[in-house]
């Protein structure tokens, strides 16, 4: 299935609909049952397409995965050539409001994981990282259960 999303809005055509917008235009479309008249309905490519008119859809927005998947984004696609800092090696979401990185950091190999919050202040979070993954008062004390790390720090509250 595809969808026919128009980016310009009919009560003002030189206003363009922004990423937001056509996110919660999405959101609605791929969540329960929709029906759409016939006379909104054709075939592309062998795929059924639907023009979709955008005041007949009211948008829903972010939900809980989207912090989490901006999280994931910002740290694997930085907007500059460089490696990033810290490098995402993997990530486990153990809850809706709780998902572990596992990040190096420079030239060190030793894989430390940062449990943190996606619903927190995400730009802060990010930006601070490569400070925050290397300050040895922030290491969970004790042993962790986790094999995939040298040691665990927790910025959930940070």
């Amino acid at each position: 299935m595809a969808w026919e999303i128009p980016l310009r809005t009919i009560d003002d055509p030189e206003e363009l609909a922004g990423p937001d917008d056509v996110l919660g235009i999405v959101r609605v479309l791929t969540t329960g049952t929709q029906i759409f008249s016939s006379s909104r309905v054709d075939t592309v490519m062998g795929m059924a397409l639907i023009h979709v008119d955008p005041a007949q859809v009211d948008p829903v927005g972010p939900g809980e995965c989207d912090n989490a998947f901006t999280i994931l984004r910002t740290l694997t696609c930085p907007w500059t050539e460089e490696q990033p800092d810290p490098r995402l090696r993997g990530f486990l979401l153990q809850s809706p409001d709780r998902m572990r990185l596992y990040v190096d950091h420079e030239e060190d190999t030793n894989v430390v994981a940062a449990d943190v919050r996606p619903s927190g202040a995400l730009t802060a979070l990010l930006a601070a990282l490569p400070s925050l993954i290397v300050e040895v008062e922030r290491t969970v004390p004790g042993d962790i259960d986790d094999p995939h790390c040298s040691h665990l720090i927790d910025l959930t509250d940070w």
